[in-house]
């Protein structure tokens, strides 16, 4: 009797035991299945934000094959699925641009941080921001890159607008003073470097106060467009032609040294006698103009430059009034 009843008591433990066993086992699988399912869940929200962005993103391990592309990318690449997988970076970009992309690629693997870089495409010529950032592991080892593809081609577009307006004289279209100092200062530097000299003419409207005061300002703007023109026509589209002040022109090369400044000189003034001619206007369009020469064997600044041009185009107003 003893015997069954110590045998009961160990049946009995021993189911309890199991009983304890089969409730942890199904708590753990209660918990794997929620882990799972969270997980699941967070990779679904994770798959529709990389999804539903309009950036590129895509994934590139230490060989440089891509691991992933979302789908925003496979469309700007023109895959129709997963061919990608497994393939170099180089299989679909030409050498120097696979040789550009490495370079950035590694910056990342060796520093272990993000790095931002415009970048401009040779399949369509648009511009995009490039961020670059290391995937990790639990230890910390960088095994591949994250590449987010931003494009920015309007925003570079409104960005050389902007540059433009604040280069450019909005009345006639040429350089104004800012855009005349930003060009000028690189080509005195290359006359230097090359020991070439160059001329720049400085030319003033004569009588404009005379043309706005009896016309009115909307005439004398025409006048000032029609002497842009003019000099458009007489120089070349790679000389710089600036519009400096509210009469005052520059126009620089002009001619180089060997050249017949006063054949130039001569040239812009039968250009002005035959647009008088044409236009047959109540008043005549004239410039005085000087023609200052830059040395290369004893360089000046732009400034200088400008006041050499200035003195001998005055020279040449003070002549005209005295004739």
């Amino acid at each position: 009797m003893k015997d069954e009843n110590k045998t009961k008591k160990q049946l009995i433990n021993e189911l309890t035991e199991l009983y304890f066993q089969i409730t942890e086992f199904k708590k753990l699988e209660t918990d794997r299945k929620q882990a799972e399912e969270s997980l699941r869940e967070s990779e679904e929200k994770y798959r529709s934000l990389v999804e539903s962005t309009g950036d590129s993103i895509y994934l590139i391990d230490r060989n440089y094959r891509y691991l992933f592309m979302n789908k925003q990318h496979i469309l700007r690449m023109g895959f129709t699925g997963n061919e990608y997988l497994g393939k170099e970076y180089s299989e679909f970009h030409s050498p120097d641009g696979t040789k550009w992309f490495i370079e950035k690629a590694n910056n990342v693997f060796n520093s272990g941080e993000s790095i931002h870089h415009e970048h401009k495409s040779l399949r369509d010529g648009k511009y995009f921001l490039l961020t670059l950032s290391p995937v990790k592991t639990s230890d910390g080892t960088i095994v591949a890159v994250t590449v987010v593809s931003k494009e920015i081609t309007e925003y570079k577009r409104m960005e050389e607008k902007l540059r433009a307006l604040s280069l450019i004289d909005e009345l006639t279209g040429l350089y104004n003073r800012r855009g005349l100092f930003a060009l000028v200062e690189q080509l005195l530097k290359l006359c230097k470097r090359q020991k070439k000299g160059t001329f720049m003419l400085y030319a003033d409207v004569d009588n404009l106060k005379e043309i706005n005061d009896t016309f009115g300002h909307k005439e004398g703007d025409m006048a000032l467009k029609d002497i842009a023109n003019i000099l458009r026509k007489n120089f070349r589209d790679a000389d710089i032609i600036a519009r400096i002040g509210g009469d005052e022109f520059v126009v620089i090369p002009v001619g180089i040294a060997g050249d017949n400044v006063e054949a130039i000189s001569s040239r812009l003034q039968k250009s002005l006698e035959f647009h008088n001619a044409e236009r047959n206007h109540s008043y005549k369009l004239s410039l005085s103009f000087g023609i200052a020469y830059y040395d290369p064997e004893n360089p000046c600044s732009i400034d200088r430059l400008l006041i050499q041009g200035d003195e001998l185009m005055y020279e040449q107003k003070r002549h005209k009034h005295n004739s």
